[in-house]
């Protein structure tokens, strides 16, 4: 009676932490959604200088980047935390590693973050006060990417058992 309840308990687990992941995913994906856009009209404003040099200090091609591998990786955790919900093993391992590379790709964004500021314009005096910003957007980028992190690896941690496993067989 016992394993048969510890299946299920398992069963659970994979279940909540799945729909967890893509339920955040497809908010990320929103959220990247809206921000191309913006970017898309930002470029659109740069544009309409003769030698493409607006007042604006911010490399958006950075930031393209960024979204772009931020895209991706909730593609990835999208696809494989649907097909987990199957037990499909292969895309365990998928979700895996994309939680893994996702982990390594918080915790480099914000230091990314600290010298492209979203937002800056160079045209605002006051360099003390940059400063600040910097800061204060280093430590919150710091501490949201601790926090999923953190989660990430509870799910790596969970799915990696050998219990876990055994429903992927």
């Amino acid at each position: 009676m016992e394993p048969l309840a510890n299946e299920e308990k398992n069963q659970k687990v994979v279940k909540v932490f799945s729909w967890i992941l893509i339920v955040l995913s497809t908010l990320v994906l929103l959220r990247n959604l809206f921000l191309s856009q913006a970017y898309s009209s930002a470029i659109i404003i740069q544009s309409t200088t003769r030698k493409f040099d607006p007042p604006l200090g911010v490399n958006f091609t950075l930031y393209f980047i960024q979204h772009a591998v931020e895209f991706l990786l909730c593609i990835v955790v999208f696809v494989s935390a649907t097909f987990v919900l199957k037990y499909k093993n292969l895309w365990r391992n998928v979700l895996l590693y994309g939680l893994i590379i996702s982990i390594i790709f918080l915790m480099i964004s914000p230091i990314i973050n600290y010298y492209n500021i979203p937002g800056y314009v160079e045209s605002i005096g006051g360099g003390g006060y940059i400063n600040v910003s910097r800061t204060s957007i280093l430590i919150k980028s710091f501490a949201w990417s601790i926090i999923i992190s953190a989660f990430f690896i509870v799910v790596i941690l969970k799915l990696s058992k050998e219990e876990v496993k055994l429903l992927f067989r």
